[in-house]
C-alpha cells in the first residue's frame, strides 16, 4: 500500500508540473509533500532590527507587520471591516467612531488586548502627530476614549471620511503589546519586544542574518499554513535569486523584491514557479522637481512627458505584464475616473518645446544647450528596488534622443528618503502607495512629509493646491469629496510633474519542490494573508 501511495503521489507531482497556469503559473494541487511542510524560509532585501508598526519604515517592512501586529479593522479589497474590533459605528457628525473590541484576544505575551491597551497603542502614535500628518486619521485625531473595558471611541477634531481606511493599513496604527512599549510611551522608539496580537510570534532575530517567526498557539484567528516562517536578510538581488536556484531559500515576494528581468527568466521552469497578481497596485512614476531651475519651465517639463515612450518601457523592461498609466492614480480607484488630457508619446512635440525655451543642439552634439549650459539632470532610483535601475536606463536612452543628458543616481533606500523629503533631487522614481492607501493617503502627503510636496514647491499654484486638499479632508459629503478630488486630479495632471509609467503588479518566485501554489492575497502586498490558509 506505501508504494501504490507513492507512487500516485508522483504521478500528481508530475501532473501539477504538466499543467499550464497562465501567466501567474499557478497549481491548485498540493502534494503529500508540501501538505508535510510547516515552515517556508523567504529571501529578504532588508534588516527587521526593531520591527513594530511605527519603528518599520524602510518600505519594504510594511508587508511582513501583519504576521505579528493586527489592526482594530482591515481592508478586504473593497472596505474597512471588523478584525481586532468585532464592530463599529460612526457618529452622525462623522467626528467619533466607536469600537467594539472582540473579548477573546490576547497578545502572545498573555496579556489581554482591551481599550486601555488600545489607548496606550493610540496615545503612542499621537507622540508622533507630526510625523504621520499626512495620514488624516492619525493628523486629526483629537484624542483617544476609554468607555469601558472593551470599548473605545476615536474622537477627531473634523469629519474625516477616510478615517476607517487609514485604521486598516499595513502600518501605523496596529497593537503592540503593552508590556512592549517604550517606558516614555513613545511607540516610534526602541521597544521592549516585537509582540502583538497575530498569527506568528517572533521567536529568534539576529540583525542582518534571519529572523524567525514560529505561529502563535493562542492565536485567535484562523491558523497560519505554516508553523515556521524564516526570513532570510539578502541584500544583493543576484544572491537572492542564486539562494532560491539553490534550495537555501523557498520564496521571493514582491516587486520591490524581484526584477521583471529576474522574473522572465524562469518561464516554464520545472524548479521555481512564477506568480503574478490578478490586481494592481501602485503607480510607477517619476517625479520631476520644480525647485530645480531647468525644470522649473514646464515646456522643459512637457517635453519630457511627451518623449517617454512607455509602451517600449513596459513591453522590454516589464515585459508587457503591466498597464501603461496615463494619469498618477489608476482611474478605478475611488474618486480618481477624472477625465484629465494625458501626454501622449510624441518626439517631435517634445523637440519643439525644447526649442521654444531656447534649449538648442549645436551642430556635431547630441545634448542640447543654452547660453552655454548643457541640459543635463540627474535621475534619483533606489538600487535594488525592483525593476527600477532597469526603467532608469530606457528613460535615460529615450531622453538622450531628444537632447537630454539623464545622469543616473542609484542610491540606497534610506538615502533616497532622506534626500527626498529634503528636495534633495532633480528627478527620482516616486510611486504612489496601493490600496488601502490610495487616493487619500497619497494626496494628503502632498502637503507636507513626501517627495510630492518637495516637487511641488516650485508651482506657483502650490498654496492652491494645498487649499484644495485641506477642503477635501475636511467634509464626509460625497459630492464635495468627489468635486475636490476633480479639482486636485487635474491640478496634478496639467503641473506636468509628474510621469506615470505603468500601474505595478506584484510577482513572486517560488520553489515548486516546497511550494505546490501560490495566490495574491486581495492586497497583494500583504504577505501575511497569503501564509494564512
Amino acid at each position: 500500500m506505501k508504494k501504490i501511495s507513492k507512487l500516485l503521489a508522483l504521478m500528481l507531482a508530475i501532473l501539477v508540473l504538466l499543467a499550464g497556469c497562465g501567466k501567474g503559473e499557478q497549481v491548485d494541487i498540493e502534494s503529500e509533500e508540501t501538505k508535510q511542510n510547516d515552515e517556508i524560509i523567504i529571501g529578504w532585501s532588508s534588516d527587521l532590527d526593531n520591527f513594530g508598526p511605527l519603528t518599520s519604515e524602510d518600505g519594504y517592512s510594511h508587508e511582513l507587520l501583519g504576521l505579528v501586529y493586527e489592526p482594530l479593522v482591515k481592508f478586504d479589497g473593497e472596505r474597512a471591516v471588523p478584525c481586532l474590533a468585532e464592530k463599529f459605528e460612526t457618529s452622525e457628525d462623522g467626528k467619533v467612531y466607536t469600537f467594539h473590541l472582540r473579548k477573546d484576544v490576547k497578545f502572545s505575551d498573555g496579556d489581554i488586548l482591551n481599550a486601555s491597551a488600545v489607548k496606550q497603542n493610540m496615545d503612542g502614535i499621537l507622540q508622533n502627530r507630526d510625523r504621520f500628518s499626512w495620514m488624516g486619521g492619525i493628523g486629526k485625531l483629537d484624542q483617544v476614549k476609554v468607555v469601558d473595558e472593551y470599548t473605545v471611541q476615536f474622537i477627531y477634531k473634523e469629519p474625516y471620511y477616510a478615517a476607517l481606511l487609514d485604521m486598516s493599513a499595513q502600518f501605523p496604527v496596529r497593537m503592540i503589546s503593552p508590556k512592549a512599549i517604550p517606558d516614555d510611551g513613545n511607540t516610534a522608539g526602541i521597544l521592549k519586544g516585537s509582540i502583538g496580537t497575530g498569527p506568528f510570534v517572533l521567536s529568534e532575530a539576529v540583525k542582518d542574518q534571519e529572523y524567525i517567526f514560529t505561529s502563535n498557539e493562542d492565536y485567535w484567528g484562523q491558523k497560519p499554513k505554516y508553523k515556521k516562517v524564516i526570513i532570510k536578510v539578502i541584500p544583493d538581488p543576484d544572491a537572492r535569486m542564486m539562494a532560491l536556484e539553490s534550495g537555501d531559500i523557498d520564496l521571493i515576494y514582491g516587486a520591490k523584491q524581484l526584477s521583471y528581468e529576474g522574473y522572465a527568466q524562469y518561464e516554464n521552469n520545472n524548479k521555481i514557479g512564477r506568480a503574478l497578481s490578478e490586481n494592481e497596485s501602485e503607480t510607477r512614476s517619476i517625479l520631476l522637481n520644480t525647485k530645480n531651475e531647468i525644470l522649473s519651465d514646464i515646456n522643459v517639463r512637457k517635453a519630457i512627458l511627451s518623449g517617454v515612450n512607455k509602451e517600449n518601457i513596459i513591453d522590454t523592461t516589464l515585459l508587457g505584464l503591466e498597464e501603461k498609466a496615463d494619469t498618477i492614480l489608476n482611474q478605478n480607484l475611488p474618486y480618481c475616473n477624472v477625465a484629465v488630457e494625458s501626454y501622449k508619446y510624441n518626439k517631435e512635440k517634445a523637440i519643439e518645446l525644447l526649442e521654444k525655451s531656447g534649449w538648442v543642439l549645436p551642430e556635431g552634439k547630441e545634448i542640447r544647450e543654452k547660453k552655454g549650459k548643457k541640459l543635463s539632470l540627474e535621475l534619483m532610483y533606489v538600487t535594488g528596488r525592483g525593476a527600477e535601475g532597469d526603467i532608469a536606463k530606457i528613460f535615460a536612452a529615450q531622453m538622450k534622443e531628444i537632447g537630454i543628458d539623464i545622469q543616473l543616481d542609484g542610491v540606497e533606500l534610506m538615502v533616497w528618503g532622506t534626500r527626498g523629503f529634503e528636495g534633495d533631487f532633480e528627478l527620482s522614481f516616486n510611486a504612489t502607495y496601493a490600496a488601502p492607501y490610495d487616493p487619500h493617503t497619497y494626496i494628503g502627503g502632498m502637503k507636507s512629509y513626501s517627495l510630492d510636496n518637495a516637487a511641488q514647491q516650485g508651482l506657483s499654484e502650490k498654496s492652491e493646491l494645498d487649499e484644495k486638499i485641506t477642503k477635501l479632508f475636511s467634509t464626509n459629503d460625497e459630492k464635495e469629496i468627489q468635486a475636490h478630488y476633480n479639482e486636485i486630479l487635474k491640478q496634478l495632471n496639467d503641473s506636468a510633474i509628474y510621469i506615470p509609467i505603468s500601474y505595478q503588479k506584484q510577482i513572486a518566485l517560488y520553489n515548486k519542490e516546497k511550494i505546490s501554489s501560490l495566490e495574491f492575497p486581495a492586497i497583494a502586498g500583504e504577505l501575511d494573508m497569503m501564509l494564512i490558509k
